[in-house]
């Protein structure tokens, strides 16, 4: 019987961010600045993978999201100080309402679940715990990579064996994680809660807009 893989994003496609930009909000009203403004220049920050090259651990990288937002607006380790904080309630992220029962429905059809995750490893085990089902799980710190490089997409193929027959990759990141799919040739799934549009012309094999609605497209 041939072995059946999925492989996923975590953040956005698994698990809620929402409390990690909650936390940055909560900093900025303390130190008085505009909330809304600061978590957007976080997230872009954090998005921008030019600020992970050469490879940083999450926690360096998250640290160093702060220090910037501090030079942004012209502060002084305010921001910085926080970032054990900011960690914290990264860790403390909450899976979307019907993941769990998902997965477990995934599992039930024969489906080993792989994650493929910008974390580290200090971070991602309360964010698999999260989630109560078992996982194979990678993180940017075991590939010393970042998704989109491809370098993680390469070696999580070459070790499980993966084919577009016997795969689908799940992700939320259309940049992160649909363009180099599409480049490695995988199938994929993109979970679009956002209803975002994509901004090339790569598309994914299916779109949904939660993760339950994937299981259609399973074979």
């Amino acid at each position: 019987m041939m072995e059946k893989y999925l492989t996923f994003d975590c953040y956005g496609t698994l698990l809620n961010e929402e409390n990690t930009y909650a936390e940055i909000e909560i900093i900025a009203k303390r130190i008085g600045v505009d909330p809304k403004l600061a978590c957007k220049r976080f997230i872009a920050y954090q998005d921008d993978r030019n600020n992970m090259h050469p490879y940083l651990d999450y926690a360096i990288l998250t640290r160093n999201n702060l220090i910037h937002l501090d030079y942004l607006f012209d502060l002084t380790h305010e921001f910085e100080k926080y970032y054990v904080d900011v960690l914290i309630a990264h860790r403390s992220l909450k899976p979307f309402a019907e993941v769990i029962n998902t997965l477990q429905k995934f599992i039930d059809q024969g489906y080993k679940l792989i994650m493929m995750s910008n974390s580290s490893w200090d971070i991602i085990d309360a964010n698999v715990k999260a989630l109560k089902v078992p996982f194979d799980v990678w993180t940017a710190e075991d590939v010393h990579a970042y998704k989109p490089d491809l370098k993680f997409f390469k070696i999580i193929e070459n070790y499980y064996g993966l084919t577009p027959k016997n795969h689908f990759h799940i992700a939320q990141g259309y940049s992160s994680d649909i363009i180099p799919a599409d480049k490695m040739n995988w199938p994929s799934i993109w979970v679009n809660r956002p209803k975002d549009l994509p901004d090339t012309t790569v598309l994914p094999t299916h779109m949904v807009e939660s993760l339950d609605q994937v299981l259609p497209y399973l074979r």
